[in-house]
């Protein structure tokens, strides 16, 4: 099983039902498993609307909503909607990948945390299969418990090593 699949896993087992999307290199294989845990996915045209879809089902069910963009330009798509969802204290967690973690040039690449941050939402950087999963739930549970949107990053290269971490 590769990594992408685990990671997957553990977002179907947070129960979200549906997944807003716009795929990249950084997300597409997490995104084909998630959806392969039955996982609804509502493909979308652009990332602000990926986010956006995610804080309406927030805003209207008030469980945690999921979206996914992939990294770098596509995560600074989101600049309007996620310190709009901040501000409206809005479960969200989204998936964005990261850069490769072992390349050390990729025409894409952008800090994400600092990115996230001045958005006023938090980043998870999630690099250690041993605690990857321990993390997707922390970041459901701060979401749903802080009223805040989560970002979590993975860097694709190792999304797509085998998994080495717990069952």
């Amino acid at each position: 099983m590769k990594t992408y699949t685990a990671l997957a896993q553990a977002f179907a087992k947070e129960d979200i039902g549906s997944c807003f999307a716009l795929l990249g290199d950084a997300n597409m294989h997490w995104a084909g498993a998630l959806a392969d845990q039955g996982v609804n996915m509502i493909y979308t045209r652009h990332e602000h609307a990926a986010v956006a879809g995610a804080a309406a089902l927030a805003r209207s069910t008030g469980r945690v909503g999921c979206a996914t963009v992939t990294c770098g330009p596509g995560l600074t798509q989101v600049l309007t909607i996620l310190p709009i969802s901040v501000r409206a204290r809005l479960p969200l967690v989204v998936f964005a990948g990261e850069p490769p973690a072992n390349k050390p040039w990729y025409n894409q690449g952008i800090e994400h945390a600092p990115f996230v941050r001045g958005c006023g939402a938090l980043y998870r950087s999630l690099r250690d299969p041993a605690t990857m999963l321990d993390g997707i739930h922390d970041a459901f549970l701060t979401a749903k418990r802080d009223r805040v949107p989560v970002v979590i990053g993975v860097p694709f290269d190792l999304q797509n090593e085998p998994w080495t971490g717990p069952d």
